[in-house]
C-alpha cells in the first residue's frame, strides 16, 4: 500500500532523528538507561588493543619468519577484541583454533569464514621420520551430535584401517621404509573421541603408524589441512621430490551410500602403492580418476602429490589470494560470455563446476598449468561405477593422464554441435579458454603452459590457442575477446592527462552570477566515414544553432537569449579537417552569445567519457555552479535488432530540454534534470543529456575511476548470480544494464544514493492500455507537442523506456517475494551498487523507498544490517543450485 509523500517523509525524518540516540543507548547501556560497566570497560580495552596494534609490528620486523609471527600475533589480538565486543563478562582464552562461519554457509556460497590462530603460538614445523613410507594429511570432522559422532568415528576407523593396510603392503615392497605419519586436523568435536584415543587407535592398527594432531577447530573447511600441506611442501628442508597424501572424512556429516562408496574408493586409490610411488616419476598428482571437463580435477578431492608441484600453487588459505583470483577468473569468463565472445554450451551454470564457494578447494590441486596428472582407474571406469561401489582391484590400471573427459552428463546436442564447429570449440569455456583464463588469472606468466604441455594436444582448438599464447602470453584470452567484440572497449583514452580543471582567467567573471551564464560541456563524436559520420555532423550543427538561439521558454513557446553560453567541448574521432570545421563554427557563434573552449581532441571515436571527466573536475573546482551535458550521438541499446528512430528529432528535443529554463532553474527537490527519467533498468535519462548541480556532481566518483569500479561490481554480481542471489526477470544482464566498460558513461550521473531526478517531457496515460492498465504513452518526438514541457519530480512515468521492460511481467512479479527481493533492477541491485560504490544507502526521505517495491522492508533492512542488507534479505531465497553433491 502506497503512502502519501508527505507522511512518508515525516516518518523517515522521525526515524532518522532518533537513530543516533538509540545507537548510543545500545552501545553503553543495559536498555533501561543505566550504564553498563562492562561495556564501558570494553571501550578502554579497545583503546589499549589499538595501541598494541601500532607498537607490536615494529618488534617483529627482522625477517620473513618474524613478520609471519607478527601477523599471527595481530590476528590473535583482533580475535580477542572481537570476543570482548560480543560479551559483557571477561572471557577466557580458549586453547583452540576457531573459525567464525557467521551463519549458514550453504545459503551464501561466497561468504569467507574468519580464521583465527592460537594466540601467540605458531604451528610447529613438521619433520616426518626419514623412514616414512607415507606422509598423510587428514581432514577429520566429528559432529557434536552423539549419533552423528558415532558415524564419523566409524568413518575414521575405516580410513585408518585403509592406511594401515596400505602401509603393510608398501613396507613389504620397500624394506627401508617402515613407518607412516598421519597429521590430522580435528574439526567440530574433540571430546567424543579425543586425540589420545585416536593416536592409540593408530598404534593398535599398526605400531609403525604415528598419528599427530595438527590443530583443533570448532568450525573449519578443508582449507586448514590443505594449507598445512602447502606449508610443509614449501619448507626449506622439505625434499621437493617428497610425495604427500590428502584424505578427508567424506560422509562423516552427510552419511549416504554414495558418499561411503566414493570415500572408500578415493582413499584406496591415493594410498595405493602406484599412487604413492608412481611407475613414471613425471607424475605430479595421482588419484582415482583425473578429469578435464569442468576443471582439471580429481572429483572428491583426495590425491597424492609431489611437493615440487604443490609448492607452485597459491596458498589455499581461507579468504586468501587463491579464493580471490579463482572468483576473478570466473568473473572474467562471465563478462566475456556477456560480450558474446566465449560460451559454455557443454554444462549448465553451477558453482561446483566453476569451483566457487565450498567447492573451490576441490579445484585447488589441479589449478596450475604445469600439472602432469596420473590416475589409478583404467579408462573405462566411470564416475558412476565409483560412487555406486562397483570398482574392484581388477579395475586398477595406473597410467598418465588425462585419459578421460566426462565426469557428468553433458548437454548431448551441444556436444554434437561442437564436434563439427571449430569456432565453437575455440570459444568453449570448458575446453581451453576456461583453463587458460584460470591459469593466467591465478599465476600470471607462470601459468602459461609449456610448449610441450599435454593441454595443447588434448583440447580441441589447441594449436590455434597455442599460437595466440605464443604471441600474447598470459593476455591471450583478453586480447582475443577485445579484438572480436566491437563494443568491448573503455570510454577513456590511455594517454590523456586528466589534471584538475583550470578556468581561464577571463572566464572567472562569468561565474560571478550563475543565472547569467550557462556552462555547457559538449562531447562531439565523429564516427568513421559513412552514414553515421554525416548524422553526427548534422546533429552538431543543430545543437550549436540551438545554443546560439537561446533557452526555450515554455510560456512563450520560443527561444530567448537570457544567458551567455560558455561551451567546453571535446572531439572524439574524425581528423584535423573536422576539428578545424568545429573551430570555425565556434568562431561564428561568438557573435551569438556562445563562447567556446576546446578541452581536448581524441583520435578514437570511442573515447566517449572524457568530457564527463572534465565536467566532474569543473564541479570540484566550482561546486556552487550548475552544468549542462550534451552529446551529438545518442546511446544505442546493446544487441538491439532495431535501429534508433527519430534520432535528429530526439537530439533537438533533448538539447532543448536540458538547456531550458525549466531544467536550469535551481530547486532543492531536484539535483539532476533531463528530458525523460527512468529507474529501470538503471537510473538514467534518455539520450544521457542532463543539467545538474555541481554540489551533487562533485560527490560522484570520477568517471574513469567509475568505469573501473562498475566493472568490479559487474564481476561480483555475475558471480553472485551463480548462487541465485539476484534474479533478472525484468531485464537480462547485458554489458549495458550492468554498466560495463563504455556503458558506464550512461550510469554515471544517476549512480549516487543522493540522486534526486526531475524531468520535463510531457507525460500522458494511454486511453487504450491493452494488457498493461494505466501505462504511459510513448513520447512521439515527431510531434510539436513534445515541447509542451511539464516539469516534475521523477520518476513519474513508466518504469523503463518503451519496449525495455515487459509491463505484464512487471505486474506478475509484484506478487512474488522471491523475485521482488532479488530482482537486480529493483532495490537488490541498486543497494548492492550504492554500497559497493559509495558505501552508503539513500537518505530516509529519498524517493526510492516509496517508489520501488518492498521499499519499507528494504529501508528497515538497511537500518538493521547496513552494508550487508542485500546478503541478508536475499538469503532466504538464494541457493547454490547443486543437486546431490554433499561434502
Amino acid at each position: 500500500m502506497r503512502i502519501s509523500r508527505q507522511s512518508f517523509q515525516r516518518r523517515r525524518r522521525s526515524a532518522a532523528s532518533t537513530a543516533f540516540r538509540n545507537a548510543r543507548r545500545r552501545i553503553f547501556t543495559n536498555g533501561d538507561g543505566r550504564y553498563n560497566a562492562a561495556r564501558l570497560l570494553l571501550a578502554c580495552v579497545s583503546v589499549s588493543l589499538f595501541a598494541a596494534l601500532i607498537i607490536v609490528p615494529t618488534l617483529f620486523s627482522s625477517s620473513d619468519s618474524n613478520n609471519n609471527r607478527s601477523l599471527r600475533l595481530l590476528t590473535a589480538m583482533k580475535s580477542r577484541n572481537e570476543m570482548l565486543r560480543s560479551s559483557v563478562t571477561k572471557p577466557s582464552i580458549p586453547n583452540v583454533v576457531t573459525i567464525d562461519h557467521n551463519a549458514a554457509p550453504a545459503k551464501s556460497f561466497d561468504a569467507k569464514p574468519e580464521i583465527v590462530s592460537k594466540p601467540f603460538k605458531r604451528k610447529p614445523k613438521l619433520s616426518p621420520p626419514s623412514d616414512s613410507a607415507m606422509i598423510i594429511f587428514y581432514n577429520l570432522f566429528i559432529p557434536t551430535d552423539p549419533a552423528e559422532a558415532k558415524v564419523a568415528i566409524d568413518v575414521l576407523t575405516e580410513q585408518l584401517g585403509q592406511v594401515a593396510t596400505s602401509l603393510k603392503e608398501i613396507t613389504n615392497k620397500k624394506p627401508t621404509l617402515q613407518s607412516a605419519i598421519l597429521y590430522y586436523n580435528l574439526i567440530g568435536n574433540e571430546s567424543t573421541f579425543p586425540p589420545e584415543e585416536i593416536n592409540a587407535l593408530c598404534r593398535k592398527l599398526d605400531p609403525n603408524l604415528e598419528c599427530k594432531l595438527s590443530g583443533f577447530y570448532e568450525h573449519a573447511s578443508e582449507a586448514v589441512t590443505l594449507e598445512d600441506i602447502h606449508d610443509f611442501c614449501r619448507q626449506e628442508d622439505t625434499d621437493k621430490s617428497t610425495r604427500v597424501t590428502y584424505i578427508h572424512s567424506k560422509g562423516s556429516y552427510h552419511q549416504t551410500l554414495i558418499n561411503m562408496n566414493w570415500r572408500r574408493e578415493m582413499t584406496n586409490s591415493v594410498l595405493h602403492p602406484d599412487c604413492q610411488y608412481p611407475p613414471d616419476d613425471r607424475c605430479d598428482v595421482c588419484g582415482s580418476s583425473f578429469y578435464t571437463r569442468f576443471s582439471t580435477i580429481y572429483p572428491g578431492n583426495m590425491w597424492t602429490a609431489k611437493c615440487s608441484y604443490v609448492s607452485k600453487l597459491l596458498s589455499p588459505r581461507e579468504g586468501g589470494e587463491y579464493d580471490e583470483k579463482k572468483a576473478e577468473s570466473v568473473a572474467k569468463f562471465l563478462k566475456y560470455r556477456l560480450w558474446g565472445q566465449l560460451h559454455s554450451t557443454l554444462l549448465e551454470d553451477r558453482i561446483d563446476y566453476f569451483g566457487l564457494g565450498r567447492y573451490r578447494l576441490e579445484h585447488w590441486i589441479g589449478s596450475h598449468s604445469s600439472i602432469r596428472p596420473c590416475e589409478l582407474h583404467r579408462q573405462n571406469v566411470t564416475f558412476e561405477l565409483m560412487v555406486t561401489g562397483q570398482v574392484k582391484p581388477e579395475h586398477y590400471e595406473w597410467g598418465m593422464g588425462p585419459r578421460r573427459e566426462e565426469v557428468v552428463d553433458e548437454l548431448v546436442d551441444a556436444t554434437n554441435r561442437l564436434k563439427t564447429d571449430e569456432d565453437a570449440q575455440f570459444r568453449e569455456y570448458y575446453y581451453l579458454p576456461g583453463n587458460l583464463l584460470k591459469w593466467f588469472t591465478l599465476y600470471g606468466s607462470k601459468g602459461v603452459p609449456s610448449p610441450k604441455s599435454w593441454a595443447w594436444s588434448f583440447f580441441p582448438a589447441g594449436n590455434k590457442w597455442k599460437q595466440l599464447v605464443d604471441k600474447h602470453g598470459e593476455n591471450a584470452v583478453e586480447k582475443m575477446v577485445m579484438d572480436s567484440a566491437e563494443d568491448f572497449y573503455s570510454a577513456y583514452s590511455d594517454n590523456y592527462d586528466r589534471d584538475a580543471f583550470e578556468v581561464n582567467g577571463a572566464d572567472e567573471a562569468l561565474f560571478a552570477d550563475s543565472t547569467s551564464t550557462m556552462t555547457v560541456f559538449y562531447h562531439i563524436t565523429f564516427p568513421p566515414y559513412g552514414k553515421n559520420r554525416q548524422s553526427s555532423l548534422v546533429a552538431f550543427k543543430t545543437q550549436l544553432d540551438l545554443l546560439a538561439t537561446g533557452q526555450y521558454n515554455i510560456r512563450s513557446r520560443s527561444y530567448e537569449r537570457r544567458r551567455k553560453v560558455l561551451l567546453y567541448y571535446s572531439i572524439a574521432g574524425g581528423d584535423d579537417k573536422l576539428a578545424d570545421f568545429v573551430t570555425k563554427q565556434c568562431d561564428i557563434m561568438k557573435s551569438k552569445n556562445v563562447e567556446c573552449r576546446k578541452l581536448g581532441q581524441f583520435e578514437s571515436h570511442k573515447a566517449k567519457g572524457e568530457t564527463l571527466h572534465q565536467l566532474h573536475n569543473f564541479c570540484l573546482a566550482k561546486p556552487s555552479q550548475r552544468v549542462t551535458y550534451l552529446t551529438n550521438q545518442l546511446p544505442t541499446q546493446y544487441d538491439s535488432k532495431w535501429p534508433e528512430i527519430q534520432t535528429s528529432q530526439k537530439i533537438r528535443a533533448f538539447t532543448t530540454a536540458v538547456t531550458s529554463d525549466m531544467c536550469l532553474k535551481s530547486r532543492d527537490t531536484c539535483n539532476v534534470c533531463g528530458m525523460e527519467f527512468y529507474p529501470l533498468p538503471y537510473n538514467h535519462f534518455t539520450g544521457n543529456m542532463f543539467s545538474a548541480s555541481c554540489e551533487y556532481v562533485k560527490d560522484l566518483i570520477p568517471p574513469a575511476q567509475f568505469e573501473s569500479k562498475m566493472n568490479g561490481v559487474a564481476s561480483d554480481v555475475l558471480v553472485s548470480q551463480l548462487g541465485h542471489v539476484f534474479t533478472t526477470e525484468l531485464t537480462p544482464f547485458t554489458p549495458q544494464t550492468l554498466g560495463m566498460d563504455q556503458y558506464s558513461v550512461e550510469h554515471w550521473i544517476g549512480s549516487h544514493p543522493d540522486f534526486q531526478p526531475c524531468d520535463v517531457a510531457p507525460a500522458s496515460r494511454s486511453w487504450f492500455p491493452l494488457n498493461c492498465g494505466g501505462s504511459y504513452n510513448e513520447v512521439d518526438y515527431r510531434r510539436s507537442n513534445v515541447y509542451d514541457f511539464q516539469w516534475s519530480i521523477a520518476p513519474r512515468r513508466g518504469s523503463a523506456p518503451h519496449g525495455r521492460v515487459d509491463c505484464k511481467t512487471e505486474q506478475t512479479i509484484v506478487t512474488k517475494d522471491d523475485v521482488l527481493f532479488r530482482e537486480y533492477s529493483y532495490l537488490a541491485g541498486n543497494l548492492y551498487r550504492w554500497y559497493k560504490l559509495y558505501n552508503k544507502a539513500p537518505p530516509a526521505d529519498s524517493w526510492i523507498w516509496q517508489w520501488f517495491p518492498k521499499g519499507d522492508s528494504w529501508f528497515h533492512g538497511v537500518e538493521n544490517h547496513g552494508s550487508r542488507v542485500v546478503q541478508e534479505l536475499t538469503k532466504p531465497y538464494a541457493d547454490e543450485g547443486v543437486p546431490f553433491r554433499q561434502v
